[in-house]
């Protein structure tokens, strides 16, 4: 009998998801393509969870990477907004 190993996936902590990189790329792709124009507001974070069928903190955790990258800006009270 062959001595087989398990085959394990390790994933890292910080390495982002599939479905966090699904939606930040198509989120970034509406940005830079004026589909989402400067100075719109972008849908809650319960209506994106909601569209992408993800969790809210996956949205979280992209929203924090469009601000961090300059593409969106967060106004408190009222919401995020593509960068002019």
């Amino acid at each position: 009998m062959a001595n087989r190993k398990a085959s394990v996936s390790i994933v890292e902590p910080n390495e982002p998801t599939t479905e966090y990189r699904k939606v930040l790329d198509e989120l970034v792709r509406r940005i830079t393509s004026g589909e989402l124009a400067p100075g719109e507001k972008l849908p809650s974070t319960v209506r994106l969870a909601a569209e992408f069928d993800v969790s809210v903190s996956t949205i979280h955790r992209v929203t924090t990477t469009l601000e961090d990258r300059g593409l969106i800006r967060g106004v408190p009270g009222k919401g995020r907004y593509v960068r002019s």
